[in-house]
């Protein structure tokens, strides 16, 4: 889910992205470029090079280019797979449009027109590869975390992680980030497989997570739809949400808490690192996500979630332990700046459920 109003918040420039200069324009001589590089080169990387630069196997890149084909443009001089390939290539690492593109032998303009129709293909995915799971599926992750960590219920952890971005040109003070950055935050929940069930993309990064929880949709699902989760399961998250009856968070450590909350808080913060984990392994794999200079404003948020889609992708077609070891943390370093402990609506039903639950280890 993207933020309806990130353009609202964000500058209003029409020009491409900074790298996304058309370099026939700066340049007066001829460009070098790489003439041969997907039609030579690619075909001779190993199984592990292949891998490497472009995050999924070669058998995931062929059905990725299936699921995009019918969302591209038709009439483009430019091969599907070519055009697939190169904007894998930009979102997996942080090199400009005019390097990318003279490996790809594409001029930055022309990238740019690539990318941007990628992202756009991708994004048409989202309601195939981010879903809420249904019951039998949210069972099986209950089911699964019990057995490890001996907490029942549970169906996937929330958290929020910061997306650098430049400063922007209206409104930057909303952008500005305790840590002394622009960025624009997504919310994500995962699972123990750390995939994606629900993402929330482009509120300001200098909102408190438990806000920006209150503006997302799934925040009004947990209270107002009954069926969303059954009455033994919920979501973990930190000391910044409330405590809902299908959200649960630790105990406020007040300096009196007794063995069974320590045990309770111990063991919740095990689960929950797996948000922590998957957001590492989001920027570890699609590294533009560390700092996207980007002057389109609507297009910042595609561009995340289209990663976010991407990143699901693999875990599901690939499916292979290698995709976990990018990265075991969340790689940009910078916390989402948390209010203080959330205590507003804590009802007694959910106080009950914690304590039980706390009971239980």
């Amino acid at each position: 889910m993207i933020e309806p109003n990130i353009v609202d918040f964000l500058f209003n420039d029409d020009n491409l992205d900074d790298n996304a200069v058309d370099d026939e324009a700066n340049h007066h001589a001829q460009p070098v470029r790489n003439e041969n590089y997907v039609e030579v080169t690619v075909p001779q990387y190993t199984v592990s090079e292949f891998k490497n630069h472009f995050r999924m196997s070669r058998m995931a890149v062929e059905q990725l280019i299936g699921l995009v084909s019918n969302h591209l443009p038709d009439k483009h001089s430019v091969p599907i797979e070519k055009q697939v390939l190169f904007s894998i290539w930009l979102l997996a690492k942080q090199e400009s449009f005019l390097a990318v593109g003279d490996r790809f032998n594409l001029s930055s303009g022309s990238g740019h027109y690539i990318f941007m129709n990628f992202i756009s293909a991708v994004g048409h995915l989202t309601h195939q590869f981010i879903e809420w799971p249904n019951a039998r599926t949210c069972n099986e992750i209950a089911s699964r975390i019990e057995t490890k960590y001996g907490i029942p219920g549970v169906v996937g952890a929330i958290d929020g992680t910061h997306i650098q971005i430049k400063q922007p040109t209206h409104n930057p003070v909303d952008f500005f980030n305790r840590k002394d950055v622009h960025s624009v935050v997504l919310q994500g929940i995962c699972n123990d497989k750390l995939i994606f069930t629900d993402v929330y993309i482009g509120m300001p990064g200098r909102l408190h997570d438990a806000r920006i929880f209150r503006n997302s949709p799934i925040y009004n699902r947990l209270v107002n739809n009954p069926a969303l989760l059954t009455p033994q399961q919920h979501l973990l998250g930190d000391a910044a949400y409330p405590l809902l009856d299908n959200l649960l968070k630790p105990y406020r450590d007040n300096g009196h808490l007794t063995e069974v909350q320590i045990r309770f808080n111990e063991v919740m913060s095990s689960i929950r690192s797996m948000i922590e984990r998957c957001f590492g392994l989001l920027k570890g794999k699609w590294r533009r996500l560390k700092y996207l200079d980007m002057s389109l404003a609507d297009k910042l948020p595609q561009v995340i979630l289209a990663a976010c889609i991407l990143h699901n992708f693999i875990l599901i077609i690939d499916n292979d332990a290698d995709n976990q070891n990018d990265n075991g943390h969340n790689g940009d370093d910078i916390g989402i700046q948390h209010a203080e402990f959330y205590e507003e609506d804590v009802g007694r039903n959910a106080e009950i459920k914690r304590d039980y639950i706390a009971s239980l280890l």
